[in-house]
């Protein structure tokens, strides 16, 4: 199973963020299914899937990139940009075992795309407390760092997963960056 990411050195806006995620998505089903993306529609917690299809996706973004994974089971992901991380944040999402590992920003910031990813893929989302999700005793999943991002994927099966880095001259028009961050 392969995670498809995009990374940008400068800061993205929101709509460029979901545009990113847009041609992402469309180029990893086409790359991996042959067909174009079907439609795509919410569950109970708010989890996008593709209406009628046995493909199954997940997408995020951050300011400076985003990720994308599809496969023919669920399947999770998240992305974050290392950023300062706050003391009251950290205890109020970290459990007892990860707090005595986390020791810099980018220990909690793989810990907090591990647990997103992990609550993507189970389609829960923020329903369920993160400080309940226990990054420590994880089924095998991906998380990684590229660049001043962490990236997460998660599967039931605990497929192994493969890098692919895209460039946005990849999709079919370079969506245009907030022009306060050129």
């Amino acid at each position: 199973m392969n995670v498809y990411f995009c990374l940008s050195d400068t800061p993205l806006d929101k709509s460029c963020q979901r545009e990113w995620a847009i041609y992402l998505l469309d180029y990893a089903v086409l790359r991996e299914f042959g067909v174009a993306t079907p439609e795509v529609v919410r569950g109970e917690h708010g989890k996008p899937y593709f209406k009628d299809s046995d493909i199954f996706f997940n997408c995020s973004h951050c300011k400076y990139g985003v990720a994308c994974v599809v496969g023919s089971e669920e399947v999770g992901v998240d992305i974050q940009e290392i950023r300062l991380a706050k003391p009251a944040v950290i205890k109020r999402v970290c459990c007892v075992n990860e707090l005595a590992l986390i020791k810099n920003d980018d220990d909690f910031i793989k810990a907090w795309v591990q647990k997103e990813a992990y609550a993507k893929f189970t389609g829960k989302g923020f329903a369920e407390s993160f400080v309940m999700i226990d990054t420590t005793t994880f089924p095998k999943g991906l998380v990684f760092k590229q660049d001043n991002c962490y990236i997460a994927c998660y599967t039931a099966a605990g497929a192994m997963f493969q890098r692919v880095r895209v460039s946005p001259v990849s999709f079919p028009s370079n969506p245009v960056r907030n022009p306060s961050s050129a």
